[in-house]
């Protein structure tokens, strides 16, 4: 078994998209040190296309990166809020971002980003990477609970930035939860964990 947060994020994916059911979908969190979040996401992006990391992602799977920070700008909430501006408070602007983003998000994914198919398919892994950048508009369980909703089959990976207290994922400091439908990885990745 592996001791790196980071090497065992990605042996759960592999694992999750060979066949091995999950809670309700094959859905895994893994908490990263803030600090590293983009880092990390880089290097998950690497090993999607087919780096020599381990572990090597088998035949019939496959791995695509979602960078939610570049997927942001094409909802219509954030173009919504990007013309009102000044004209509005920054609180509406916030909440507005909050009860309306993560729905969003997923239909720009499921209608722009991934297939179709592949939706469907277990054996495709989708990583939502820099989490971070949608900060503080929607978290992690929303995204996971409107995938949920659509039953999208796909096997999704989230780096988390953030800390594990008391075995619960804390988003920015924020409220201690557990993220039920998701699959969460002992530990923080650090750079340690990416220097192995």
């Amino acid at each position: 078994m592996t001791t790196s947060p980071y090497r065992a994020f990605k042996e759960k994916l592999c694992t999750f998209a060979k066949g091995q059911a999950g809670i309700r979908n094959p859905f895994v969190i893994a908490a990263v040190d803030p600090a590293i979040e983009h880092r990390t996401a880089n290097r998950l992006d690497a090993w999607a296309i087919g780096t020599d990391e381990f572990p090597i992602i088998d035949e019939g799977v496959s791995v695509q990166p979602i960078w939610l920070d570049e997927l942001l700008p094409q909802t219509k909430v954030y173009n919504l809020c990007v013309a009102l501006g000044s004209e509005t408070s920054p609180e509406r602007i916030e909440g507005t971002m909050q009860d309306r983003l993560a729905e969003e998000l997923v239909q720009e994914m499921r209608q722009n980003e991934i297939d179709g198919e592949q939706l469907e398919q277990q054996s495709h892994v989708v990583l939502l990477l820099n989490l971070g950048s949608l900060y503080p508009f929607t978290r992690a369980s929303e995204l996971l609970d409107e995938l949920d909703r659509w039953n999208v089959r796909s096997t999704i990976g989230i780096p988390f930035p953030g800390d594990v207290v008391g075995g619960k994922l804390s988003f920015f400091g924020g409220d201690s939860r557990h993220y039920y439908p998701a699959h969460q990885i002992d530990g923080q990745i650090r750079e340690v964990h990416l220097q192995q």
